[in-house]
């Protein structure tokens, strides 16, 4: 009995860890609905919304805040079938969307 104990301590510690990591990670609502996905959570400093329809089109909204002050700047692009928006903003705002499209 006295053998399992580290190992029993070990597997638990790895089990907290692991919880703690996805707790902070997802903490979020969501539905599913016949091919169609939703959810918003948090992350860090962010909050992120995506959203997949049935078609196949995909978005994703991530605002955060308290990022570096004094920076500004805007960015779209393409990458691949989806269109990329970035914008830092002068008082540490962060914002990106991403918008996804399959023909």
């Amino acid at each position: 009995m006295s053998r399992m104990l580290p190992v029993v301590s070990l597997a638990l510690l790895c089990l907290m860890a692991t919880s703690a990591a996805r707790a902070d990670e997802r903490d979020h609502s969501h539905y599913r609905e016949r091919g169609e996905y939703k959810e918003k959570f948090r992350s860090g400093r962010c909050e992120v919304e995506r959203e997949q329809k049935r078609d196949g089109e995909y978005k994703e909204e991530r605002k955060c805040k308290g990022g570096p002050r004094g920076y500004e700047q805007k960015q779209k692009y393409r990458e691949g079938p989806c269109l990329v928006e970035r914008e830092w903003k002068n008082n540490g705002e962060y914002e990106e969307k991403v918008e996804c499209k399959h023909s």
